[in-house]
């Protein structure tokens, strides 16, 4: 009997050992796939050096990682860099910097499972692009991603690479916006939204005209995506109105994917816009219902308190995101243009002469019980905030062109940027 107890003694001692040997084993395996040494990857005349590996854990606050690209090819390429991670519900962020300042992505928030992270990067013969990815979380987590580089699928010249080819963008306006207007040519700014970098137009733009499905557009802005946000330079309709009458709540007439100005939209773009359907991309369109006060007799929405009371405008959207195909301007983007709501201008893009009704926004500024009003763009080119969602405005729509699209044509009136 004692022999059989020590027989299994020792039976459990060797398993015990084999277990700690794999255990040991994984261990290893785990930092190998997070070793220092470099992994260096070929694909196509791209040589990818990761310093750190290409697979990243982040179990603590943060985790930083180098790596370097390198053009082994004899002429210039285009490549993208992907992360594939097990996205998880804590909100990951990441900072993307270029040791030579071609790309410095700042607190981008993963959305995906699978996302690029930097794209269309070119890189020159024999050329080396060395960058620093860090990952960051307030909430530890274990997070695990796959850091991924490749070439584009072509080298074509994309719209917004070539507006920002004829226009280098600037760091600030010139001007205050949402104090000052802007009637210069302040060229194209830069700045951040929810999504990324965007790039925006403001003041007396003469070169952002754009010939699309027979008609004159303006480039409001490039997005971070990489499509092209336009505005119809004239009205498609001057008796556009949000809602008829008081038979919806004010949410429905609020609702821009289903309200009487959506229902005025959607014909539109199928008398004019539905054969050049490929060209365009749905994108977010924001309607800033979010409630800044609600009083006795209504509400006092967010956008009424930034504009008027703070003088100041968002980048990111404090409301509600609608996917459409079309839609109209924010009252933020108007501003942007260089509008203003305490001044005249007649002499920025979206100002159309000869005007005799205002146009609408996508903002609600104020509501009581049965009506909520919106800003309107005035004959003046000024900011106007309480003009009743049932009156008839003229509209005009806002598509974006797909991030594929290429032109020809310089953007003046006299040789718009025309979408091939």
């Amino acid at each position: 009997m004692r022999k059989k107890y020590k027989n299994w003694l020792l039976l459990n001692g060797i398993l015990l050992i084999i277990f700690l040997l794999i255990l040991i084993s994984y261990i290893q395996y785990q930092k190998f796939i997070e070793s220092t040494n470099p992994i260096i990857l070929v694909e196509d005349g791209l040589s990818i050096n990761f310093l750190n590996g290409n697979h990243l854990v982040l179990k603590d606050e943060s985790k930083t990682i180098h790596f370097s690209i390198t053009n082994n090819s004899n002429v210039t390429l285009k490549y993208y860099i992907s992360i594939e991670n097990n996205k998880k519900e804590t909100a990951i962020f990441y900072d993307l910097t270029e040791e030579n300042n071609l790309i410095n992505t700042l607190k981008n928030e993963f959305k995906q499972n699978s996302e690029k992270i930097a794209s269309r990067i070119s890189i020159s013969p024999n050329e080396t692009q060395s960058y620093t990815l860090k990952l960051y979380t307030e909430n530890p987590v274990n997070f695990t991603a796959k850091l991924n580089v490749g070439i584009e699928e072509d080298n074509e010249e994309y719209f917004a690479e070539t507006i920002l080819k004829n226009k280098a963008p600037q760091k600030e306006s010139t001007t205050i916006i949402n104090k000052e207007i802007a009637n210069t040519d302040e060229g194209l700014i830069e700045a951040k939204d929810d999504f990324g970098t965007i790039y925006y137009y403001r003041g007396n733009v003469k070169d952002n005209y754009v010939s699309f499905a027979d008609m004159i557009w303006r480039i409001v802005k490039i997005n971070s995506d990489g499509s092209v946000k336009l505005i119809l330079n004239d009205y498609a309709k001057t008796t556009a109105n949000f809602y008829e009458g008081n038979e919806n709540n004010l949410e429905e007439k609020l609702d821009i994917s289903n309200n009487k100005m959506n229902e005025y939209l959607e014909i539109w773009y199928q008398e004019n816009l539905e054969e050049y359907e490929s060209h365009l991309i749905s994108n977010k369109f924001c309607v800033d219902n979010s409630i800044y006060e609600t009083q006795d007799n209504g509400n006092i929405y967010l956008g009424n308190n930034r504009i008027l009371t703070n003088n100041s405008i968002s980048y990111n959207c404090l409301g509600t995101f609608y996917t459409l195909k079309i839609g109209l301007l924010s009252v933020d983007e108007v501003i942007l243009a260089g509008a203003s709501p305490t001044l005249n201008n007649q002499d920025y893009y979206l100002y159309i002469p000869d005007k005799t009704v205002s146009w609408w926004t996508l903002t609600p500024s104020t509501s009581d019980s049965e009506n909520i009003t919106f800003f309107e763009i005035d004959q003046n080119g000024k900011v106007n905030a309480l003009s009743n969602g049932n009156y008839y405005k003229g509209m005009r729509p806002v598509i974006n062109l797909i991030k594929k699209t290429t032109v020809t044509g310089s953007g003046t009136l006299a040789d718009p940027y025309v979408v091939n």
